[in-house]
């Protein structure tokens, strides 16, 4: 453990002689990280010896453990620190940083997603209104380095494709020049996760009480609080309402209405109330409802390549980025032959105990589906999928009609929507 003694020394020394500029860390924190090489001269599990050995460590960052499962922090100087992270599950959500500084993959690999936010609105202090663009999307394997820039030019996701994962994180502490510390949920909306309104935490922990009493003026309560609440609080509610909604939590209480129909009502009061603010609302919910989706089928499966197709269906949105970070990990095989392969897998897995008709989530998957998932994968025009797919199987299997449903259900699927985005 002395490497990181020498690692944290020498960045120290380096930094202190640029006058502490936190513009500068980032690189030279990277560069120090690559020369290091510490990935080729320890392992993440020399870490976790190393602090079950120790009588006491050094003083820990986050004892609290809110970022990472857990944090380690193993070295500390006057203006920055270096902590080995743990990631026990796959994903982080869209984020930004208070802080300057660089990371280093030691185990494991990650989808690493880069983005731009052009804000188009202010709400307040705490949350924004804009749109959000993929810029960058890659693997990160061991040994690779990313420098963290404080603020909105460093917005950004990792997707564990391992676990465990560790990452090597050089950073200083929050700088208030960066703050607040905005996490983003696509398509549009920027929010401070650290902000606290211990108001609003009690009237949802009230509303909890409502729905697990079945209280008949439950539905009657939340509307009139959504029709007098602020922007910030209507999608804090609407966010509380969604996760409870689709997780079947409120399924009883609003038994003569599906959980998609309810939210949709209490999605229009808050549209109503708020006009051009809330435009997109629907299209934050209905991109969770994707990736909740998304996320239960990879849950249903252990094979690493099924695991890491759905990794990319969450993460990555367009055909030509999802084939070339497929060819990025299996440079030998043709990239929609592998998803044409594992779509086929998919759709032969059986889920015990699930109502679902398998591991894909759509019925019926047979030959014809997936030749013409092949020919949407290889950029044939719709128009002419038809005329090519009835030549090839006829047309008692393969009627005009039949391959247009066909071609309908796997545009308008959550998991084949990334790839056609």
């Amino acid at each position: 453990m002395d490497l990181f003694a020498q690692l944290g020394k020498e960045i120290e020394d380096a930094w202190r002689r640029q006058d502490y500029d936190e513009s500068l860390l980032p690189a030279l924190a990277a560069d120090a990280l690559r020369r290091a090489d510490l990935p080729a001269k320890l392992t993440a599990w020399d870490v976790i010896e190393w602090t079950l050995d120790q009588t006491a460590l050094p003083p820990q960052k986050d004892p609290a453990a809110t970022f990472g499962d857990p944090p380690r922090t193993v070295f500390v100087a006057p203006r920055f620190y270096i902590d080995v992270y743990f990631w026990l599950n796959g994903t982080t959500q869209i984020h930004q940083h208070g802080f300057s500084g660089a990371f280093q993959v030691l185990l494991g690999s990650s989808i690493h997603s880069w983005y731009e936010f052009e804000r188009t609105d202010v709400v307040n202090s705490f949350m924004e209104i804009g749109e959000m663009r993929l810029k960058l999307c890659e693997l990160l394997k061991v040994g690779d380095v990313q420098e963290i820039r404080a603020g909105r030019q460093y917005i950004h996701s990792l997707f564990h494709l391992d676990q465990p994962s560790a990452t090597i994180v050089v950073r200083t502490d929050k700088s208030p020049l960066y703050l607040p510390q905005f996490s983003y949920h696509k398509p549009c909306i920027a929010l401070d996760p650290f902000y606290e309104d211990i108001t609003l935490t009690r009237k949802l922990q009230a509303l909890d009480v409502l729905f697990q009493t079945d209280q008949p003026d439950a539905d009657r309560c939340v509307t009139e609080l959504l029709e007098r609440s602020d922007f910030q609080t209507g999608f804090s509610i609407l966010s509380y309402l969604h996760r409870a909604l689709t997780t079947g939590a409120l399924k009883e209480l609003f038994a003569l209405e599906s959980p998609a129909t309810q939210f949709s009502t209490y999605l229009e009061i808050v549209q109503r109330r708020h006009g051009s603010k809330s435009d997109d609302l629907e299209a934050v919910f209905a991109y969770r409802d994707r990736t909740n989706e998304i996320i239960r089928r990879r849950s249903y499966v252990t094979d690493a390549e099924h695991r890491f197709f759905f990794a990319l269906l969450l993460n990555v949105e367009g055909g030509e980025r999802i084939l070339g970070l497929i060819h990025g990990r299996f440079p030998e095989a043709d990239p929609v032959e592998k998803i044409l392969d594992w779509t086929h897998d998919l759709a032969q897995t059986r889920v015990a105990g699930v109502n679902t008709p398998n591991a894909l989530g759509v019925e019926d998957f047979g030959a014809v589906d997936l030749t013409i998932l092949e020919h949407l994968l290889r950029g044939k025009p719709v128009a002419d999928i038809g005329d090519a797919v009835t030549s090839e199987f006829g047309q008692e299997k393969a009627s005009t009609a039949d391959v247009d449903a066909k071609i309908k259900r796997i545009l308008a699927s959550n998991v084949f929507h990334p790839l056609f985005a």
